[in-house]
Protein backbone atom coordinates (compact mmCIF):
# COMPACT_ATOMS: atom_id res chain seq x y z
CA UNK A 1 0.00 0.00 0.00
CA UNK A 2 1.28 3.45 -0.95
CA UNK A 3 1.83 5.98 1.80
CA UNK A 4 -0.90 8.63 1.89
CA UNK A 5 0.08 12.13 0.80
CA UNK A 6 0.73 13.99 4.05
CA UNK A 7 0.67 17.77 4.34
CA UNK A 8 0.92 20.03 7.36
CA UNK A 9 -0.56 23.47 7.91
CA UNK A 10 0.33 25.78 10.78
CA UNK A 11 0.49 29.51 11.44
CA UNK A 12 3.48 30.75 13.40
CA UNK A 13 4.91 33.98 14.74
CA UNK A 14 8.07 35.54 13.37
CA UNK A 15 9.97 33.83 16.21
CA UNK A 16 8.56 30.42 15.30
CA UNK A 17 5.88 30.00 17.99
CA UNK A 18 2.47 28.46 17.24
CA UNK A 19 0.97 29.45 20.60
CA UNK A 20 1.86 31.35 23.75
CA UNK A 21 3.68 29.78 26.69
CA UNK A 22 0.34 29.34 28.50
CA UNK A 23 -1.28 27.63 25.46
CA UNK A 24 -4.28 29.95 25.63
CA UNK A 25 -6.44 30.04 22.49
CA UNK A 26 -5.41 32.94 20.25
CA UNK A 27 -5.80 33.23 16.48
CA UNK A 28 -2.42 34.18 15.04
CA UNK A 29 -3.69 34.44 11.48
CA UNK A 30 -5.98 36.84 9.67
CA UNK A 31 -9.10 36.09 7.67
CA UNK A 32 -6.84 35.19 4.75
CA UNK A 33 -5.14 32.57 6.91
CA UNK A 34 -8.47 31.12 8.01
CA UNK A 35 -9.54 30.86 4.36
CA UNK A 36 -6.26 29.08 3.57
CA UNK A 37 -6.98 26.66 6.42
CA UNK A 38 -10.42 25.96 4.93
CA UNK A 39 -8.94 25.48 1.46
CA UNK A 40 -6.49 22.89 2.72
CA UNK A 41 -9.06 21.12 4.90
CA UNK A 42 -11.35 20.89 1.88
CA UNK A 43 -8.62 18.94 0.06
CA UNK A 44 -8.08 16.50 2.92
CA UNK A 45 -9.66 13.13 3.64
CA UNK A 46 -8.72 13.45 7.30
CA UNK A 47 -7.34 16.13 9.64
CA UNK A 48 -5.05 14.99 12.46
CA UNK A 49 -4.57 16.81 15.76
CA UNK A 50 -2.52 16.03 18.82
CA UNK A 51 -4.05 16.15 22.29
CA UNK A 52 -2.80 19.64 23.09
CA UNK A 53 -4.36 21.07 19.93
CA UNK A 54 -7.70 19.47 20.79
CA UNK A 55 -7.66 20.79 24.36
CA UNK A 56 -7.22 24.30 22.97
CA UNK A 57 -9.54 24.07 19.95
CA UNK A 58 -12.27 21.99 21.69
CA UNK A 59 -14.41 21.74 18.54
CA UNK A 60 -13.72 19.47 15.55
CA UNK A 61 -11.92 20.61 12.40
CA UNK A 62 -14.57 21.68 9.89
CA UNK A 63 -14.59 23.41 6.52
CA UNK A 64 -16.30 26.69 7.27
CA UNK A 65 -16.37 28.25 3.79
CA UNK A 66 -19.71 27.17 2.30
CA UNK A 67 -18.50 27.18 -1.31
CA UNK A 68 -15.75 24.70 -0.37
CA UNK A 69 -18.26 22.52 1.49
CA UNK A 70 -20.45 22.47 -1.62
CA UNK A 71 -17.49 21.50 -3.80
CA UNK A 72 -16.74 18.54 -1.53
CA UNK A 73 -20.34 17.36 -1.64
CA UNK A 74 -20.43 17.69 -5.44
CA UNK A 75 -17.37 15.42 -5.59
CA UNK A 76 -19.22 12.81 -3.55
CA UNK A 77 -17.30 13.54 -0.33
CA UNK A 78 -18.65 14.24 3.14
CA UNK A 79 -19.07 17.98 3.88
CA UNK A 80 -16.10 17.85 6.26
CA UNK A 81 -13.00 15.68 6.40
CA UNK A 82 -12.75 12.99 9.04
CA UNK A 83 -11.03 14.05 12.27
CA UNK A 84 -8.29 11.98 13.88
CA UNK A 85 -6.89 12.50 17.37
CA UNK A 86 -3.49 11.17 18.41
CA UNK A 87 -3.07 10.98 22.18
CA UNK A 88 -0.93 9.09 24.65
CA UNK A 89 -2.56 10.23 27.88
CA UNK A 90 -6.26 10.12 26.99
CA UNK A 91 -6.78 12.93 29.52
CA UNK A 92 -9.41 15.42 28.34
CA UNK A 93 -12.20 17.48 29.90
CA UNK A 94 -15.42 15.45 29.98
CA UNK A 95 -17.53 17.67 27.73
CA UNK A 96 -15.29 18.64 24.85
CA UNK A 97 -17.57 19.19 21.82
CA UNK A 98 -15.14 17.22 19.61
CA UNK A 99 -16.24 13.97 21.25
CA UNK A 100 -19.94 14.52 20.51
CA UNK A 101 -19.64 15.75 16.90
CA UNK A 102 -21.45 12.75 15.45
CA UNK A 103 -21.84 14.36 12.01
CA UNK A 104 -18.07 14.01 11.50
CA UNK A 105 -16.19 10.72 11.34
CA UNK A 106 -13.80 10.60 14.29
CA UNK A 107 -10.83 8.32 14.91
CA UNK A 108 -8.87 8.19 18.16
CA UNK A 109 -5.33 6.80 17.98
CA UNK A 110 -4.32 6.19 21.55
CA UNK A 111 -1.66 4.53 23.68
CA UNK A 112 -2.78 1.56 25.84
CA UNK A 113 -2.57 3.55 29.08
CA UNK A 114 -4.65 6.37 27.59
CA UNK A 115 -7.23 3.88 26.31
CA UNK A 116 -7.79 2.71 29.87
CA UNK A 117 -8.16 6.28 31.06
CA UNK A 118 -10.40 7.73 28.35
CA UNK A 119 -14.01 7.79 29.47
CA UNK A 120 -16.26 5.46 27.48
CA UNK A 121 -18.78 8.24 26.90
CA UNK A 122 -16.09 10.23 25.10
CA UNK A 123 -15.46 7.50 22.56
CA UNK A 124 -19.15 6.98 21.74
CA UNK A 125 -19.61 7.53 18.01
CA UNK A 126 -15.87 7.52 17.39
CA UNK A 127 -13.53 4.64 16.68
CA UNK A 128 -10.62 3.99 19.04
CA UNK A 129 -7.43 2.47 17.63
CA UNK A 130 -4.92 1.37 20.28
CA UNK A 131 -1.32 1.94 19.22
CA UNK A 132 1.60 -0.42 19.77
CA UNK A 133 4.00 1.60 21.90
CA UNK A 134 6.91 -0.60 20.81
CA UNK A 135 6.53 0.66 17.24
CA UNK A 136 6.91 4.19 15.77
CA UNK A 137 3.69 6.13 15.94
CA UNK A 138 3.46 7.72 12.48
CA UNK A 139 3.67 4.56 10.33
CA UNK A 140 0.93 2.92 12.40
CA UNK A 141 -1.41 5.87 11.93
CA UNK A 142 -0.68 6.28 8.22
CA UNK A 143 -1.04 2.56 7.51
CA UNK A 144 -4.44 2.54 9.19
CA UNK A 145 -5.62 5.67 7.36
CA UNK A 146 -4.33 4.42 4.01
CA UNK A 147 -6.14 1.14 4.57
CA UNK A 148 -9.38 3.10 4.95
CA UNK A 149 -8.80 4.91 1.65
CA UNK A 150 -7.80 8.17 3.35
CA UNK A 151 -5.06 9.19 0.95
CA UNK A 152 -4.75 12.90 1.71
CA UNK A 153 -3.80 13.45 5.34
CA UNK A 154 -3.62 16.97 6.81
CA UNK A 155 -1.76 17.53 10.09
CA UNK A 156 -2.52 20.74 11.97
CA UNK A 157 -0.35 20.31 15.03
CA UNK A 158 0.83 20.72 17.54
CA UNK A 159 4.61 20.80 17.42
CA UNK A 160 5.09 17.44 19.13
CA UNK A 161 2.88 15.72 16.56
CA UNK A 162 4.76 17.41 13.70
CA UNK A 163 7.95 15.94 15.18
CA UNK A 164 6.45 12.43 15.19
CA UNK A 165 5.45 12.73 11.52
CA UNK A 166 8.37 14.85 10.30
CA UNK A 167 9.89 12.21 8.01
CA UNK A 168 6.49 11.42 6.48
CA UNK A 169 5.23 14.94 5.71
CA UNK A 170 5.43 15.68 1.99
CA UNK A 171 4.50 19.38 2.17
CA UNK A 172 4.60 22.03 4.86
CA UNK A 173 2.18 24.96 4.52
CA UNK A 174 3.26 27.72 6.90
CA UNK A 175 1.65 31.09 7.46
CA UNK A 176 4.23 33.53 8.80
CA UNK A 177 2.29 36.05 10.87
CA UNK A 178 3.39 39.53 12.05
CA UNK A 179 3.68 38.67 15.74
CA UNK A 180 6.46 38.03 18.24
CA UNK A 181 5.54 35.73 21.12
CA UNK A 182 8.73 34.86 22.99
CA UNK A 183 8.74 32.30 25.76
CA UNK A 184 11.29 29.52 26.02
CA UNK A 185 8.52 27.01 26.76
CA UNK A 186 6.08 28.22 24.09
CA UNK A 187 5.35 25.52 21.48
CA UNK A 188 7.01 25.86 18.10
CA UNK A 189 6.16 24.57 14.65
CA UNK A 190 8.11 21.41 15.50
CA UNK A 191 9.03 20.37 19.03
CA UNK A 192 10.15 16.93 20.19
CA UNK A 193 13.76 16.00 21.05
CA UNK A 194 15.09 17.69 17.90
CA UNK A 195 17.64 16.70 15.27
CA UNK A 196 21.37 16.75 15.81
CA UNK A 197 23.41 19.35 13.94
CA UNK A 198 23.94 18.20 10.38
CA UNK A 199 20.88 15.91 10.49
CA UNK A 200 18.24 18.59 10.00
CA UNK A 201 15.27 17.85 7.76
CA UNK A 202 15.83 19.51 4.37
CA UNK A 203 13.00 21.40 2.65
CA UNK A 204 12.64 23.10 -0.72
CA UNK A 205 10.65 26.33 -1.07
CA UNK A 206 7.87 25.78 -3.63
CA UNK A 207 5.63 28.83 -3.27
CA UNK A 208 5.52 32.24 -1.57
CA UNK A 209 2.45 34.49 -1.41
CA UNK A 210 2.02 37.73 0.48
CA UNK A 211 -1.39 38.85 1.70
CA UNK A 212 -1.20 42.00 3.79
CA UNK A 213 1.39 41.47 6.53
CA UNK A 214 1.35 37.68 6.23
CA UNK A 215 3.49 35.37 4.13
CA UNK A 216 2.05 32.08 2.94
CA UNK A 217 4.89 29.59 2.43
CA UNK A 218 4.79 26.12 0.92
CA UNK A 219 7.78 23.79 1.30
CA UNK A 220 8.30 20.30 -0.07
CA UNK A 221 10.42 17.77 1.78
CA UNK A 222 13.65 16.96 -0.01
CA UNK A 223 14.39 13.26 -0.62
CA UNK A 224 16.45 11.86 2.23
Amino acid sequence: MEKPFVFANLAMTLDGKIASFDREDFSLGSGADRLEMDRLRAKADVVIWGGGTLRTARYPARVREESLVSERVERGLPPHPANALVTKSGEFPKKLPWFSADEIERLIFIAPEGARRLDETQTAGGEMIVLNEAEPLAPQVLTHLGGRGMNRVLIEGGGSLIWEFAHYIDEFHVTLTPWLAGGASAPTLMDGPGFRSGEFLGLALVEVRQVGDELFLRYARKPE
